[in-house]
């Protein structure tokens, strides 16, 4: 029905360019000048073109092999190279191509970057990044800040005390989404990989913190993340867009609203007890745990 109705709606499409060019055969006359109403269309676009281009990807959406995980509504190959036919760092542009790691229960099939429009409960669809595929099990990032303007932790300058302002607000913020995985670790000691420790710039090495969380739904990135992204030289796209002025270090979307400049990592600097780090601009950088920030989610998620 949806690929019949998609034909449907090209065949209108194609009608429209052919009236409109049968008064003026001898002249050639760009899709963009034809009229064209979206009224009834259920299309965003506003012209032919676009309507045609708009209709193509959702048909393309359509004929690809659904997820197991049906929460998964799509998946977008990542390239932040402006100069390329397949540019795609947000999900909105033209030139996304749909992708389907999902189906690949291979470890690293889904590459970092990729763009993953998940259902996080009933109501709620948000756009990740994958962090990492472990073959059966993705973890994700929000493409936005899913906590604004709050303390690493601001009851002192402290930060053997772990993140707890901060995660207490992102505990809350993902508390309802239930389509997620819920962590059960123990920070800087069960998962000592993953770096929920005191770090010294490039590594990351000193324990400053031990947190016993059950249950929580989401945490943020760590330093030995953030760093194997290259975020000690630069970030990548997908790791700053939608910042406070993103556009002017690189990105391509600023965020909504003018609080999100930057956003917290779960490690704390090993050079004293009164800052963290954090991804600012950039790159990734030490900052005083008292002052505010943001904090992006990190989820996991099943492929099946």
């Amino acid at each position: 029905m949806i690929k019949r109705n998609y034909k449907l709606i090209v065949g209108i499409i194609i009608g429209l360019l052919i009236a409109g060019t049968t008064v003026y055969a001898a002249t050639i006359i760009s899709s963009i000048n034809v009229g064209y109403s979206n009224e009834n269309s259920k299309l965003v676009a506003d012209n032919v073109q676009d309507a045609i281009d708009e209709v193509y990807k959702k048909a393309s959406e359509s004929k690809a092999p659904q997820p197991k995980n049906e929460n998964i509504k799509a998946m977008y190959y990542y390239d932040e190279n402006k100069e390329s036919k397949d540019f795609c760092v947000t999900g909105d542009e033209k030139t996304c191509k749909v992708n389907t790691c999902y189906l690949n229960n291979t470890e690293g099939s889904c590459s970092p970057g990729t763009i993953v429009e998940y259902m996080v409960n009933e109501k709620e669809k948000i756009r990740f990044h994958v962090i990492k595929d472990n073959g059966s099990t993705l973890t994700l990032q929000s493409q936005k800040n899913t906590v604004s303007q709050k303390a690493w932790y601001e009851a002192a300058n402290d930060n053997t005390k772990g993140p707890l302002t901060i995660l207490e607000s992102l505990e809350d913020a993902t508390s309802n989404w239930s389509n997620v995985n819920e962590f059960n670790y123990s920070i800087g000691t069960k998962d000592s990989t993953l770096g929920y420790s005191g770090c010294h710039i490039p590594s990351c090495a000193t324990k400053s913190y031990s947190l016993e969380k059950e249950n929580i739904k989401a945490r943020m990135i760590t330093f030995q993340e953030a760093i194997s992204f290259g975020c000690y030289d630069a970030c990548p796209v997908w790791m700053i867009n939608y910042l406070t002025t993103s556009t002017s270090y690189g990105g391509t979307k600023n965020a909504d609203n003018y609080v999100d400049f930057d956003y917290w990592t779960m490690s704390a600097a090993a050079w004293g007890t009164d800052m963290s780090f954090r991804i600012m601009h950039n790159i990734i950088n030490s900052y005083y745990i008292e002052n505010i920030g943001g904090a992006r989610a990190v989820v996991e998620i099943t492929k099946s």
